[in-house]
């Protein structure tokens, strides 16, 4: 008897060899998302939103007001006490982020398994979840989004699994539907979503009444969420905190795409990349609306939901890599529902749905191997060197805050809006105030700094000098031995393109 007759017995059916298989592939994938997670090179953003709970304890709310919700912190907050260094606090981070994202995965084979579909077809949901370059590549990233997701498919899971118009599941996945909203404001998304998924399901029903209890339960649910949010964190200022809750990211949410070009090419960059997934996708939606009319209350409202979820997502004035993967976990299932469509047509398409998942598998494969490559080893090596060189009570600035375990002053993000108006600011600005005292003790260099133009870097030169790659200290009366500026790195390389 061989090896193989012993793990796969001859009397398997059909289903089980798939099943098997399935379960095989979601474990490699996961595997990989591990992997990937510790290996893969950070984005800009990452550090920036990982660094927040530096300062969430430290006036936020009372000297520090900041426009984009902070319920991400907090959840950040762990890995920050868990790690003991700059490397091992980002390393626990990106684990405790791919931990959000098997469990998003595992709430997609629960809301695939609710909707009706066999066991076969919600790990196949879930397979294909982990085959999508997207999500496998930016579901572990230090962002809002992921915790946001997964607070989002457990609040449609709840409405779905416990009954539409229950209105103890309403309240609960109102509730959710908060804690997204509080993870980041993005999530008005998936808000809006379910609440015009809940709406007009019952409008079909011919419900106004249906409809509007709906719409109150969801709604006391989230505020609960909220009202939490703002007594925690601002107290007797709930008013103020709340106020910018809801208005501090309306600016950036209306005009953020202005300051960046061709921030579609990224819409077709995944669509590229995962085309057999979209393809199937597409036609998963395309059977569902056909059997719409007949379909029980939860398919209809987790079809409307993923259409409007999909449309927001897709024509998003800011369509960055990791937007998408707020809706994959919900495309999923129509996903996997193309493929078991089709397999159940004839012989000849079971045999075709075979090959298509084979080819997705091998190229979702390969793809993985190959981002191996894109690994975060030059930039750990900085980060750790910079460490090194700062006191515990030393202060630095790079405008993106990749040391976790120190502070950064000034606390401004270099992004494009923000390089624009410290330019604008000039010699009045805080950044070139605190450059031209020598205030940083250390600063590390990057296309951002470098964005600022010759103004900045004429005051940076004349006060300070460089250490080691990337890394200036301010001037010393001694002799030190400066690094060749030639060995600078670039840090930052193929973080969206790769």
């Amino acid at each position: 008897m061989t090896v193989r007759t012993k793990i796969l017995p001859q009397n398997l059916n059909r289903s089980e060899r798939l099943s098997f298989a399935l379960k095989a592939f979601i474990l490699l994938k996961i595997a990989f998302l591990v992997v990937l997670s510790v290996n893969t090179r950070f984005v800009m953003d990452e550090f920036w939103h990982f660094t927040q709970p530096v300062y969430l304890f430290d006036g936020t709310f009372e000297t520090i007001w900041p426009k984009k919700a902070v319920g991400y912190a907090l959840f950040y907050e762990f890995s920050h006490l868990i790690g003991w260094d700059a490397t091992s606090m980002l390393i626990a981070g990106r684990l405790t982020t791919a931990c959000l994202a098997i469990a998003t995965a595992w709430c997609v084979y629960l809301c695939t398994r609710t909707l009706g579909a066999e066991r076969v077809t919600a790990l196949l949901a879930v397979a294909l979840l982990l085959s999508f370059s997207n999500f496998i590549e930016r579901g572990f990233r230090l962002r809002s989004e992921p915790l946001a997701t997964l607070f989002a498919i457990m609040a449609i899971l709840v409405v779905i699994r416990s009954g539409t118009d229950r209105a103890k599941s309403l309240l609960i996945a109102g509730l959710l539907s908060g804690l997204a909203f509080v993870t980041t404001q993005k999530s008005v998304y998936f808000n809006f979503a379910l609440g015009a998924a809940l709406t007009i399901d019952a409008l079909i029903m011919r419900s106004v009444a249906r409809a509007v209890k709906r719409g109150v339960m969801l709604l006391l649910g989230w505020a609960a969420a909220i009202a939490v949010y703002g007594v925690l964190l601002g107290g007797a200022a709930m008013p103020q905190v709340l106020a910018v809750l809801f208005f501090g990211p309306a600016e950036l949410a209306f005009n953020g795409g202005s300051y960046y070009e061709g921030l579609d090419a990224f819409v077709w960059q995944t669509l590229k990349r995962n085309s057999l997934q979209y393809g199937l996708v597409i036609f998963g939606l395309f059977v569902a609306a056909s059997r719409f009319a007949k379909c029980d209350s939860a398919a209809r409202v987790y079809f409307t939901f993923t259409l409007a979820l999909s449309a927001l997502v897709f024509f998003h004035n800011q369509t960055w890599p990791y937007v998408f993967v707020m809706v994959l976990p919900f495309l999923a299932f129509y996903c996997a529902d193309a493929v078991a469509h089709l397999m159940q047509r004839s012989e000849t398409w079971y045999s075709r749905a075979i090959g298509v998942l084979v080819i997705v598998a091998v190229l979702s494969t390969l793809r993985n191997v190959q981002y191996l490559a894109h690994d975060n080893r030059d930039q750990f090596a900085l980060i750790q060197r910079a460490e090194e060189l700062l006191e515990q009570e030393d202060t630095y600035f790079d405008g993106i805050g990749m040391i976790p375990s120190r502070r950064m002053e000034p606390r401004l993000w270099l992004d494009a809006q923000a390089v624009n108006n410290t330019k604008s600011a000039g010699e009045e600005s805080a950044l070139y105030q605190a450059l031209l005292r020598s205030e940083p003790k250390l600063m590390i260099l990057s296309y951002r700094t470098d964005n600022l133009g010759s103004e900045f870097g004429a005051v940076l030169e004349a006060n300070y000098e460089l250490r080691a790659p990337n890394i200036m200290m301010p001037r010393a009366t001694n002799n030190s031995v400066l690094t060749d500026p030639r060995d600078r790195i670039l840090l930052f390389e193929g973080v969206y393109s790769y």
